[in-house]
């Protein structure tokens, strides 16, 4: 049986078939999306969608630099001064979280989204911090 035009020269090379049974199929897929997308647009009447308006979540709390400096130099202070009472020294990190308004879930994803590049520089600045509110807490 002869294929006429364009099929027959790929009825003689079968490598060829299945990719072009893929583009024919995505293309097939393509216009019927298309159809079904006039279709839907020209239907009447129009509704909008509302949706329910309840209480707006607070934004997430934002934890800049600074912040999670000041964070990491208390909690080294704190977890050494109170590293026989690690319940006393989880209620005094709760009041650092407290400070600036985060949770420790908050810092904790911070932390974990720096990469190393960016924690080399805050870890001087950590040992600065230390060092500026040692007498706090000793």
């Amino acid at each position: 049986m002869r294929v006429p035009g364009f099929f027959h020269k790929i009825a003689r090379r079968p490598r060829l078939l299945p990719g072009l049974l893929l583009i024919m199929l995505v293309t097939g897929s393509v216009s019927c999306d298309r159809r079904e997308e006039r279709e839907q647009s020209w239907s009447w009447p129009q509704q909008e969608v509302q949706e329910e308006t309840g209480p707006v979540a607070p934004p997430a709390p934002k934890i800049t630099e600074e912040i999670y400096v000041d964070i990491t130099a208390r909690a080294a202070l704190i977890f050494d001064k109170y590293k026989e009472d690690l319940d006393e020294a989880h209620r005094q990190m709760d009041l650092v979280y407290q400070k600036y308004g985060i949770t420790f879930q908050d810092y904790d994803r911070y932390r974990r989204s720096l990469t190393p590049d960016n924690k080399r520089p805050l870890e001087k600045l950590i040992q600065e911090r230390i060092q500026k509110v040692y007498k706090e807490y000793f």
